[in-house]
This record gives C-alpha cells, structure tokens and sequence, in this order.
C-alpha cells in the first residue's frame, strides 16, 4: 500500500526546458491559496525517447517575495509537495491520461501557511478540476 503514495525523482519537474514550455504556454486553475499551472501535450508531439519520459511530472513553489526567510518557502514547498503525495493515486484514477503528457506546477499564493489538510483539502480540488478538464479533452 505504501507504494502508492510516492513522489519520486522520476516524478519530479526538473527540466528547464519543459518548466520555462510550462510558465510561458501552460494554463491555470487558482484556488485560493493554491495555484495550479498545467500543460496537456499529446504524446505525437514529444520528441523524447518513451521509455524515460513520465506521463505526470509535477513541481511545486513559494514566492520569494511572499516567503522572505528560506525556513518559511522550504516549509511550504514541503507542505504542497505532502499533500500531491496523497492526493497523486486519487487523481491518477480519475483522469484519462491515456496517450497525453501531463506537467505540473503548484504555487503557493498566500502570505499565511495553512495547515497540512486545508492545503491538502485544496490541492484535491484543484486536482479534481484539472481531472474534469482532461477527461473532456
């Protein structure tokens, strides 16, 4: 049971090509204090090899600005990245993924750290719209 709720290297935004494709073309779903930047591509259009490119990849952040000390951003990142933990299986079996890549990137828009379930309580909701938009697709 314990493998199901993983977060991964593999799982893990990391390239800057596809984070900067991510901010410059991706779309949003705000819901406060969350927001979820997305970019649905069809599997046709990735030139990578397949074997080592995941399908969900997701990322997570708290602005400088908001979040003076590396304390309080490092805390919320770790917050945000807990509650997709959880929330990753309940997703990955609501929304059709089939023959589409998916990224992700959660910011934290609030200058007060909520607690662990209310973002997590968040972060579900904004998963379950991103679920509907992508079943649509």
């Amino acid at each position: 049971m314990s493998k199901v709720f993983t977060y991964q290297k593999t799982d893990k935004l990391k390239s800057r090509k596809q984070t900067q494709h991510l901010f410059s073309t991706g779309q949003a779903i705000n819901v406060f204090p969350i927001r979820l930047i997305y970019t649905i591509e069809p599997l046709s259009n990735i030139t990578e090899n397949l074997p080592t490119t995941r399908l969900l990849q997701a990322g997570v952040g708290a602005p400088s600005r908001t979040f003076r000390k590396a304390v309080q951003r490092n805390r919320v990142k770790r917050l945000l990245r807990e509650a997709y933990r959880l929330e990753k299986p309940s997703f990955l079996s609501h929304a059709a993924l089939d023959n589409k890549r998916v990224n992700l990137f959660f910011l934290y828009t609030d200058a007060l750290v909520l607690s662990q379930i209310e973002i997590q309580g968040k972060l579900k909701e904004a998963l379950s719209i991103l679920a509907t938009k992508l079943n649509k697709a």
